[in-house]
């Protein structure tokens, strides 16, 4: 029969190893944890987290209740004493992992949107200044190789769009 130590030992070290893994899953470094539980309201710091992880320091149920808080799930999860608990453990580090890659994603698709409209008034831009060339300027940008159509015409709205004219 385990002892009471040994107990509190190995949940102070499973604690630690699950912190460590939703951690990251996350993407975080143990700076960014200490301070985004700061910000859920336990006073906290990188080495505060790494001896955590370690298992070398004693946490309080508050506090373990804020980290939980933080990455979103149940204290239980990262405290898995048993197969059972492990696997679900396990299952929650990675599912905190895709939802933090998911709003990541869904950022870079909100900031490729705004690049798409930046670049198609840009193109509408364009458009209105080469619609007021003379035939004298457009013979010009022609001997220098530039190509004074407009955006449709010469494919630019194409490409931005992801469509690339067949080259012949």
């Amino acid at each position: 029969m385990e002892t009471f130590e040994n107990v509190a030992d190995l949940a102070r070290r499973t604690f630690g190893e699950s912190v460590r893994k939703y951690r990251l899953a996350n993407e975080w470094t143990q700076e960014g944890l200490a301070k985004a539980v700061t910000a859920n309201g336990v006073n906290a710091t990188q080495t505060m987290i790494a001896k955590i992880e370690r298992g070398d320091r004693p946490t309080s149920i508050s506090e373990a209740a804020v980290i939980a808080a933080t990455f979103g799930c149940p204290v239980q999860a990262l405290l898995p004493l048993d197969r059972e608990s492990a696997t679900q453990s396990h299952l929650g580090a990675l599912l905190s992992n895709f939802n933090s890659r998911m709003d990541h994603y869904h950022k870079l698709l909100d900031d490729l949107m705004a690049a798409e409209e930046s670049m198609d008034s840009l193109l509408d831009d364009w458009d209105e200044y080469v619609k007021g060339l003379t035939e004298a300027e457009r013979e010009y940008l022609a001997k220098i190789e530039i190509d004074a159509r407009s955006s449709a015409e010469n494919g630019m709205r194409e490409r931005l769009h992801g469509k690339h004219p067949e080259e012949g």
